[in-house]
């Protein structure tokens, strides 16, 4: 068995880690991932990634069977890969079903987007073994959920659910298909960097995921009501408003492609004194 598949979904890249029965990061996962990230990242076709369990969990911590050997601390670590997903100019979705802890929870707080199914749990349970999350947790939760949180699941080591993750902000959503809704989520993360707060794009990828998942009649509604939604909002009317002045404005009189520009002798003077 691969420690990690690689498997491409259209232009999206699926990393599937397959070491049972946790899916511990072990030296050969974490090999692997690291391979499949960069692999992933070279390849000019692929747009986003998704991070994902195989088996019944995501990731559940470090491979406790490797503490005190070469391969614990051996490259890569758990840190290395972080450092390549935060440079990642794709993005990178986490989709969590079982468990995201420890080791896991921290590779996923390093992905753009985590999503999860409402069955899943995360936590850092580093506490209860005499340890503190060693892998960047107590600096990437805290600037997810704040101080006050991060406290309380660190210093309880504490699993959470789904629900209460989507709620303080460690988790962006809960699906009920893993798989395609990563695929969607890492299209929204790729659109977010073009799309400059404009809300069409994503009621388009919410319509194209809606027609994926509900039935025929109700894909329909939804698109309507994402269509009358834009449609009666200001952003549409300020683009159409845009659009019609942009129209005009090449009939002003005396504008065309035969004018010259006029000479510009002075821009400024000097104020007297």
């Amino acid at each position: 068995m691969i420690p990690v598949e690689y498997t491409l979904h259209g232009d999206v890249a699926v990393l599937a880690v397959n070491y049972p029965p946790v899916n511990a990061l072990s030296y050969a996962v974490r090999d692997g991932m690291m391979n499949g990230v960069k692999r992933g990242l070279a390849d000019d076709a692929v747009k986003g990634l998704v991070i994902i369990g195989g088996g019944t969990t995501f990731i559940v911590g470090a491979d406790i069977t490797e503490f005190g050997t070469p391969k614990a601390i051996a490259s890569p670590r758990i840190r290395d890969i972080q450092e390549i997903l935060d440079a990642s100019v794709k993005p990178v979705v986490a989709a969590i079903h079982g468990a995201a802890l420890g080791g896991g929870l921290e590779l996923a707080m390093a992905c753009h987007v985590r999503i999860a199914v409402n069955s899943a749990k995360v936590g850092l349970p580093e506490v209860k073994l005499g340890l503190l999350p060693g892998a960047s947790g107590t600096v990437r939760l805290p600037r997810l959920v704040g101080p006050e949180i991060a406290l309380e699941l660190i210093t309880s080591g504490d699993h959470v659910s789904a629900a209460r993750a989507l709620e303080v902000g460690i988790v962006d959503a809960i699906v009920n298909d893993l798989l395609d809704g990563a695929i969607f989520d890492a299209f929204r993360a790729e659109v977010a960097k073009k799309a400059r707060g404009q809300l069409a794009p994503f009621k388009i990828i919410d319509c194209i995921e809606a027609a994926c998942s509900k039935s025929f009649a109700d894909a329909i509604a939804f698109e309507n009501e994402a269509f009358l939604s834009l449609l009666n909002g200001d952003q549409r009317k300020a683009l159409v408003h845009y659009f019609f002045a942009e129209r005009e404005a090449r009939k002003i009189p005396g504008i065309g492609v035969d004018v010259k520009p006029l000479a510009i002798d002075k821009v400024a003077s000097s104020a007297p004194g």
